[in-house]
């Protein structure tokens, strides 16, 4: 019983941690899930034990006025799609009769 509560534990552990270890063929990385914080590894030396993390800046939020305004798609109203829908299953029926046929 104490060994499937353990397991149990050990597999449920990640969905409450607070930190992420992840990493990308060269640098690897800690995130922290509740602040949103990110750490980078900093190498010294090429030892493992040496290395360091350094906190990465969040950088610079942008101000909405300073994007380009939405541009607005115009959409074909429904009576223009029914015709686009009949003409191509016209188009596919003609396609079957002249295979039909042949």
């Amino acid at each position: 019983m104490k060994k499937i509560f353990f397991l149990f534990l050990f597999f449920l552990s990640p969905l409450f941690s607070q930190w992420q270890m992840f990493s990308d063929k060269t640098d690897t990385y800690l995130y922290n899930t509740i602040t949103g914080e990110v750490y980078i590894r900093y190498k010294k030396n090429g030892k493992n034990y040496e290395d360091v993390f350094v906190k990465m800046p969040k950088g610079v939020i942008p101000q909405g006025s300073e994007f380009a305004p939405e541009i607005s798609v115009e959409t074909p109203s429904s009576s223009q799609k029914k015709d686009s829908k009949m003409e191509a299953i016209k188009k596919a029926q003609d396609i079957m009769n002249q295979s039909i046929g042949e």
